[in-house]
């Protein structure tokens, strides 16, 4: 039998570090969550590397940004030419399963790439890098499961808060027939009937919540109450760039109140407890079937949701915490190092991370960092920065050019704004540190916070001149971050010539 260890990625879609308790939240509990980090370590400061689900997943998945992937927004997907991490564990002997939400690998390489991918058999797409595919869509929908009449019903319900920026509700539902209580079971069906004994497991359970549409059945709709959720700052807008007046407007807003941003709030955290329940359970099979004690686990998510902070809902086209800001959870066999740490990591650390722990050689090109060192207790040297990168090619929305608008936050005539292309027009980067944050827009705006006595990201010091010095040092690191992780692929096989074969004849 295999004895490396297995792999399990758990991943919840659009949920900020804020929302947890381990981060500081007053309003939810998720105990099973907490015992996780009790057995491994939380890390304070993780970022995705793009505010987005399909650009953060194709990143993660392949240890690379996605300006060098090529992959600027949400319709777009991995080119299967790429190096994956289930490629690569596939190929080293483990049996790799995808059980939840996808959004990173295509289905077939006919369609895409068609000229780009020499070995189809090698392709990186999702049913040849994946041995056991059970996959989930936004609702309650889960392979396996839609046929029976009571989780399609909860599925179509969930819809009705699906078609405006900030619809939401009771899903009337039993928890057994909802999504993420489907999904805990076919990943303990896995565990138990379909895995290969002899072979180490690698198993990515994607659940698509707390995304929206944010709906849960009960208990989970109404164990937060709503008047204890805490309310970010209120962040007038004075001197930031114009596309968040943009996404504000769009999103209906400036028609929110409080009470309503509570409610919305309040669904959200509830939708997280259930996934905390159903990893309950799993995590109980994993114990009965004996393999908690070689599994390394990482719990994560894609991105952020702003949930009211700095006047926006969902995900956007900027760098705010609230969207970039992500639960980092570590729990490897034999840890025996702090229960937190402040080491600054990004979700492109994952793919060199666990191929690292599983003996597996890092592939050429791939731009993360493994935290397998720091896990084993050997020397590490932790990263002084993280970059965020973010938007497609061209001039973002004015205000100006808005004509047509929600009406308010349930206005059902329009989607909301983030699901527009639109709205991720205008490419920018972000290099975040420890104390401060750097956000450079193509368009020419820009954002500096001190986040030591700002961490709310409330006050722009991008023009201001007392804080110049340091916006021209984090501009000269992003620049030298820049070249340094310019894409060294394709490998150029032209040059025939260098001079140190001709010294070497001549010596």
């Amino acid at each position: 039998m295999d004895k490396r260890p297995n792999l399990l990625l758990i991943q919840t879609d659009q949920q900020s570090a804020e929302t947890l308790g381990l981060y500081g939240n007053p309003a939810l509990e998720t105990p099973v969550l907490e015992s996780l980090a009790e057995r491994g370590v939380v890390f304070d400061f993780a970022f995705c590397n793009y505010p987005a689900c399909s650009p953060s997943r194709s990143s993660m998945f392949t240890g690379r940004y996605a300006s060098s992937i090529g992959v600027h927004a949400n319709h777009m997907m991995i080119n299967p030419a790429e190096t994956t991490l289930p490629q690569v564990l596939k190929e080293h002997g483990y049996q790799t399963a995808i059980i939840g939400k996808n959004h990173a690998f295509m289905e077939n390489t006919k369609t895409y790439y068609p000229a780009e991918v020499a070995d189809r058999e090698k392709a990186s797409v999702l049913r040849q890098v994946f041995d056991y595919v059970r996959l989930a869509d936004h609702g309650h929908l889960v392979d396996g499961y839609r046929d029976d009449p009571e989780t399609m019903a909860a599925h179509e319900w969930s819809h009705t808060c699906w078609v405006s920026p900030l619809g939401h509700g009771t899903n009337p539902a039993r928890p057994e027939k909802c999504g993420t209580y489907l999904l805990g079971e076919t990943m303990m069906d896995y565990l138990e009937n379909e895995r290969d004994p002899e072979k180490p497991f690698f198993a990515w359970l994607s659940f698509p919540d707390p995304h929206t549409p944010y709906q849960a059945p009960e208990p989970y709709a109404s164990m937060i109450d709503p008047a204890k959720v805490p309310l970010p700052p209120k962040d007038m807008m004075e001197g930031k760039p114009e596309r968040q007046q943009v996404a504000y407007l769009m999103d209906a807003m400036d028609t929110a109140d409080d009470k309503l941003i509570r409610k919305v709030r309040a669904i959200h955290y509830g939708m997280i407890r259930f996934i905390d329940d159903t990893l309950a359970r799993m995590f109980a099979k994993m114990e009965e079937l004996g393999l908690t004690d070689n599994t390394v686990v990482v719990f994560t998510s894609d991105h952020g949701d702003s949930m009211g902070a700095h006047g926006l809902i969902q995900k956007h086209n900027m760098f705010y915490d609230s969207f970039t800001h992500v639960p980092f959870i570590v729990a490897a066999p034999e840890y025996q190092g702090p229960r937190r740490t402040k080491h600054p990591v990004e979700l492109i650390d994952i793919m060199p991370t666990f191929l690292d722990m599983a003996g597996i050689p890092i592939p050429p090109g791939v731009q993360g960092k493994s935290l397998a060192p720091y896990l084993r207790g050997e020397d590490y040297t932790p990263r002084e920065f993280v970059v965020i990168e973010s938007g497609e090619e061209g001039e973002p929305m004015r205000v100006s050019d808005i004509t047509v608008r929600p009406e308010h936050p349930f206005d059902d005539r329009y989607f909301v704004w983030c699901a527009y292309r639109e709205a991720w027009v205008g490419k920018g980067k972000s290099i975040r540190t420890l104390e401060w944050k750097l956000n450079i827009y193509a368009s020419g705006e820009g954002e500096l916070y001190d986040l030591v006595n700002d961490r709310d990201e409330l006050h722009n010091r991008f023009e201001d001149p007392a804080f110049a010095s340091i916006r021209s040092e984090l501009e000269r690191k992003l620049l030298l971050w820049t070249m340094e992780k310019e894409d060294r692929f394709p490998l150029n096989t032209t040059v025939k010539l260098n001079y140190a074969e001709v010294k070497a004849k001549h010596a």
